[in-house]
């Protein structure tokens, strides 16, 4: 799944919502796209930068979501259909991954926002 990292890194830095869903952490964010992988490193709240998430073990991640490209695909549709319409539903009803950590749930808001940016950044909508 091709999405355009930089342009993901602009809309996240800028957007409001998603920078108030994640203040204070601080970690990485390690998102699996199929082959492609992603780690979003966070400073006291603030979005540091995106680096090759294959580099990351599962130890190093604070939050883990997953999945096939074609898991990704549904999930990042613009109109997804039932269940594919944020990560934790995805993950239960249809097999996507999100690692269980302090941080998966106290940071659920900052991961639906982040859904609808990549979902906005696929679509041209950024």
């Amino acid at each position: 799944m091709k999405i355009d990292q930089n342009a993901f890194l602009e809309a996240a830095r800028a957007d409001f919502e998603f920078t108030r869903e994640t203040r204070y952490l601080t970690g990485v964010i390690r998102l699996d796209f199929g082959d492609e992988s992603w780690a979003l490193s966070f400073a006291n709240g603030a979005l540091a930068g995106i680096t090759d998430g294959t580099e990351v073990p599962d130890s190093e991640a604070n939050i883990i979501v997953g999945g096939t490209d074609g898991q990704w695909g549904a999930l990042l549709e613009l109109k997804p259909r039932p269940f594919y319409q944020c990560i934790q539903s995805a993950a239960v009803k249809h097999g996507m991954k999100i690692n269980v950590a302090n941080e998966t749930f106290a940071y659920l808001p900052a991961l639906n926002r982040m859904t609808t940016l990549l979902r906005n950044v696929k679509h041209g909508k950024a």
